[in-house]
């Protein structure tokens, strides 16, 4: 049996700007899942990311970092922050969720109007490493992140 640590190892990050369009302000929570902003024309859609919504859940960038827990922002405004990005084999990290699971079972995805990953079928990013009922209490458990375009079976 292995050891699950990620405190120590190291983990693949990237700078993006959050840009806030839910209708109120938003706390950013360490482990929120985010999407690419796939309506963008220009550039910035490559580093630009929102909330997970219907029409960006196929375009995953992944987990709010630690760092930037408790950030406040606007409705309408940006700022920019730091993720942690999927990666070919996976790294552990702290992700959101609102459910109970079971470690190394649970697939999760991004879900239309919610930060948290919740257990899917569709656009898998991501397999839990640790048991932990989130059904009661919402918050972080941890995950390995895949991204969509690799295998999780």
């Amino acid at each position: 049996m292995s050891q699950v640590t990620y405190q120590n190892e190291k983990v693949a990050k990237k700078k993006v700007l959050f840009y806030n369009g839910t209708g109120a302000s938003v706390t950013l929570r360490g482990g929120y899942a985010l999407c690419y902003d796939y309506d963008a024309t220009d550039i910035s859609q490559a580093y630009t990311v929102e909330q997970p919504a219907t029409a960006n859940l196929l375009w995953f960038a992944g987990i709010v970092t630690e760092e930037y827990d408790g950030v406040v922002v606007a409705d309408g405004a940006s700022r920019q922050i730091e993720i942690y990005i999927p990666t070919k084999y996976g790294q552990i990290v702290p992700v959101w969720s609102t459910e109970d699971h079971s470690a190394n079972t649970a697939l999760m995805e991004p879900t239309d109007g919610s930060f948290a990953l919740t257990e899917g079928a569709t656009a898998k990013v991501a397999r839990t490493v640790q048991l932990a009922n989130r059904s009661g209490t919402n918050g972080t458990l941890l995950a390995r992140l895949y991204g969509l375009s690799d295998p999780l079976a």
